[in-house]
């Protein structure tokens, strides 16, 4: 091999792994974070951000190419205490979920190992620093994630919209 076609060779190889190491890195807008990182998420699905208000909180809706739609609910003291999806496919959970992310999984992993959660359709998990409904099928997902200790007070999930 010639002299340019290894150095050739060794550009592209650590431009491949540079490129990999970067699509894999979560974006860290997520439940839990401020909301000065919403806009991460905004980037990283590649959607249009919208923000609402509503008594008590406000709502940053972000609506990705692909249909899913994503609403990141605020606190007034700007954190996200909860997260909403719905769509034709899901979305990146790991990114939504952030630190909670690991005990999602967790719990997943626990009720298939019980024979709790044999399928795909319905998804409930109620711990103390996380709650998760999720649901679905095929071209229609939804789901809702948050931290009740993140809830601001005289707000009922149910209020949600």
């Amino acid at each position: 091999m010639t002299a340019f076609g290894s150095t050739l060779s060794i550009a592209f190889g650590l431009g491949a792994l540079v490129f990999a190491a970067q699509a894999t890195v979560p974006a860290r807008a997520a439940l839990g974070d401020t909301v000065a990182s919403v806009q991460t998420d905004r980037v990283s699905m590649k959607g249009q951000l919208r923000t609402r208000s509503e008594p008590g909180y406000s709502v940053q809706e972000i609506t990705a190419g692909n249909g899913v739609l994503v609403r990141e609910f605020v606190s007034p003291s700007g954190v996200v205490f909860a997260v909403s999806w719905s769509g034709r496919a899901m979305p990146d959970l790991q990114q939504a979920l952030g630190t909670y992310f690991a005990q999602y999984r967790t719990s997943v992993q626990a009720q298939r190992a019980t024979g709790q959660r044999a399928g795909h359709h319905h998804l409930e998990i109620r711990a103390p620093s996380l709650v998760v409904h999720a649901g679905g099928h095929m071209r229609q997902y939804f789901g809702l994630a948050y931290v009740p200790s993140l809830v601001p007070q005289n707000l009922s999930i149910s209020d949600l919209h």
